[in-house]
């Protein structure tokens, strides 16, 4: 296991590795058990919280050892992967590809139970899943849910605004020619196999994975992340978008590549200003949601 910078970081690593091997061993223990996925779902959200302090080296092998579990879980139980939040409910019925409706959508939710805190309630998480052509509007049904993920996200606007305060880490899987929306949290976000998109959002850490031609209008406190990723442009949160007070100085500029060990700047990304989302912002600030007018805006 690779040495933080510092020994607080060392040891705040080790001992997160530790808790990391004992929770992969008795999930692989007890793999069969129904309540084994929610278990992974935690345990992926407890590694976003370790960014900050975990070298790179545990940062990639944690990420593939999540992987491996993952891929246990759905392999030895795939009938009840298929109902949890491995595979997303469908928050309501799919119009044809051709067609774009607007939805003002209260986000499905599922409970999450904590491993480490047996005595605990269920956490319920915000799920939305294989949308296309749509303007979602996502609307507070006031529950405490803390995390968000989205998967199979394509030709679309989500607007994640009115249900930030609620989110603690949010979570895209496979999302093109989209854009998505979301005030500033106290939290974790991780971006896997987005293409021809734009991201507004402010956060803790930021981590971008398999991701090309994305644009990323951040505040985010910590370095962002990107691995196996190209073509990624990086702006401060406009202002006008939602101010931020009293926050700690935002590192959108100071990106760490994971696949570019050279001194020299890495080639897979660069800085944009942010008045070039003024004109988008119009758009998506339009009451009548013109969603084919906004998303000629995403990079190609």
């Amino acid at each position: 296991m690779a040495s933080a910078g510092s020994s607080a970081n060392a040891n705040a690593a080790a001992k997160f590795w530790d808790y990391f091997q004992a929770e992969k061993t008795q999930i692989t223990a007890h793999v069969a058990q129904n309540d084994v996925q929610n278990r992974v779902r935690e345990l992926d959200s407890k590694v976003r919280e370790a960014l900050i302090y975990l070298p790179a080296y545990d940062q990639k092998q944690l990420t593939k050892e999540l992987d491996g579990l993952r891929a246990l879980v759905q392999k030895s139980n795939p009938a009840s992967s298929r109902n949890t939040g491995f595979r997303f409910k469908t928050a309501t019925a799919r119009p044809s590809v051709a067609k774009q409706t607007v939805e003002e959508i209260v986000p499905v939710t599922e409970p999450v139970t904590n491993p480490t805190d047996h005595g605990s309630a269920p956490t319920p998480s915000i799920l939305f899943s294989k949308i296309a052509n749509q303007w979602i509007v996502a609307t507070s049904n006031d529950n405490d849910a803390t995390d968000c993920e989205l998967r199979d996200i394509s030709h679309c606007v989500v607007d994640l605004r009115a249900v930030s305060h609620h989110i603690r880490a949010l979570n895209c899987h496979r999302m093109k020619d989209s854009i998505v929306i979301c005030h500033p949290f106290a939290g974790s976000a991780t971006i896997r196999d987005a293409q021809n998109s734009i991201v507004i959002l402010g956060v803790q850490q930021l981590r971008f994975e398999g991701c090309k031609d994305v644009d990323v209008y951040t505040h985010c406190t910590s370095h962002p992340v990107i691995e196996r990723s190209t073509s990624m442009r990086f702006s401060p949160y406009p202002a006008f978008v939602h101010s931020i007070e009293n926050s700690q100085p935002s590192l959108h500029d100071k990106i760490e590549d994971f696949n570019w060990l050279r001194r020299q700047h890495s080639p897979n990304w660069t800085l944009i200003d942010p008045e070039t989302l003024h004109v988008l912002w119009k758009l998506l600030e339009d009451p009548k949601h013109p969603l084919h007018d906004a998303l000629t805006h995403v990079p190609q």
